[in-house]
């Protein structure tokens, strides 16, 4: 069993034409792939995202989007990212991985492919204004279509 990540064709064209634009999902590539080593698939347990800080110590809290119903059956994900003003630590060291929040996030989804691999499906990566965005029926709808679409094709 392997491990996959891959790229929507939007996001990929928004990182050539903004090529800084690729550090956030750089980060979460090699976020993904520390998930991977400590069995932590698709994402560390609440539980332990309570307990500890991240993998990874620009990658914050890490969350199943649960409405509406289909983005939660497209195993559709987001991940917050340490963004300019976001204080992750405290007089301690790292705060733990589930309140090291931002308004910045990934969107990404979850499947096992045809070959039985772990597959990550990297759809969008919201900057700023991200609360807001999730809260869009619309542009969850939206993300949910492309993380159905592209599953659809890899199973």
């Amino acid at each position: 069993m392997g491990f996959k990540i891959s790229r929507s064709q939007v996001l990929s064209d928004v990182i050539s034409e903004f090529p800084l634009a690729e550090l956030p999902i750089l980060e979460f590539e090699q976020y993904k792939q520390e998930c991977i080593n400590f069995n932590d698939i698709p994402a560390p347990a609440i539980h332990v995202q309570l307990e500890y800080p991240a993998h990874l110590e620009t990658i914050g809290r890490d969350k199943l989007m649960e409405r509406p119903v289909e983005a939660r059956s497209e195993e559709l994900h987001h991940v917050h990212v340490w963004q300019e003003g976001c204080c992750w630590e405290d007089e301690d060291g790292l705060l733990v991985q589930w309140a090291s929040t931002s308004d910045s996030y990934v969107v990404y989804s979850y499947f096992r492919d045809r070959d039985d691999d772990h597959h990550f499906y990297v759809i969008d990566y919201c900057r700023d204004n991200a609360h807001k965005l999730i809260e869009d029926k619309s542009q969850v709808a939206q993300w949910t279509q492309q993380a159905r679409a592209f599953r659809m094709l890899n199973i």
